[in-house]
């Protein structure tokens, strides 16, 4: 399996979240000025994405010439998160994990979570409290400390949708936009999750 990290321009997640992500990964890419967050924390990466109006300390020469490859898209219709996850396909991703997307911009990271529904690969969004990922039309298995809170929200209507491994179960159930699904809690430390149409966004607290 082939495992895209991809790191944004924003706040990382806590150390060991970091460090466990790049030890398991295969590709780093930065978005934009997030290469010079990576540089600083030693973090090698592969290549860097975006229309790099981001970069403040280091040059797009200077990336070259420490065997980083540079590709600048001047795309006004996705964000530089979206540019890195289309390049992610392009080289085989079978996963992507994404961190640097929280704090800062408000409308940034609420855009952040909308890109996940664009891959058709497994993708997650890792948080300092927890994990985001998508359900579309399937059924998924996720892994969660017992006792922990998870959260399923519906975007737009969704229909047969079933929740097990939770305190509060769903069983073929109609969801539409709305705050039902928030702070479940995890009686496994497997919760199993499947919807026939529409789309899911999931929640997982560390």
């Amino acid at each position: 399996m082939v495992r895209v990290l991809i790191i944004g321009n924003s706040v990382l997640p806590e150390q060991n979240v970091v460090d466990n992500l790049v030890h398991c990964c295969d590709k780093i890419i930065a978005c934009d000025g997030a290469v010079e967050q990576c540089l600083d924390f030693s973090i090698k990466v592969d290549y860097v994405i975006g229309d790099m109006d981001s970069l403040e300390s280091i040059t797009m020469e200077k990336l070259s010439e420490m065997d980083i490859e540079v590709h600048k898209i001047n795309d006004q219709n996705n964000n530089d998160l979206q540019k890195a996850i289309n390049f992610s396909n392009l080289i085989g991703a079978e996963r992507i994990d994404i961190i640097g997307v929280e704090g800062g911009s408000n409308q940034h990271q609420f855009a952040s979570y909308w890109c996940l529904f664009e891959t058709e690969v497994e993708s997650y969004i890792h948080l300092s409290d927890s994990i985001v990922s998508v359900v579309k039309n399937a059924e998924v298995s996720l892994s969660i400390e017992k006792d922990k809170e998870f959260s399923i929200f519906a975007i737009g209507n969704c229909d047969g949708v079933n929740v097990s491994g939770g305190k509060w179960q769903l069983s073929n159930e109609k969801l539409s936009p709305n705050s039902r699904g928030l702070h479940n809690l995890a009686n496994l430390d497997t919760i199993t999750i499947s919807c026939n149409n529409g789309i899911l966004l999931v929640f997982r607290s560390r």
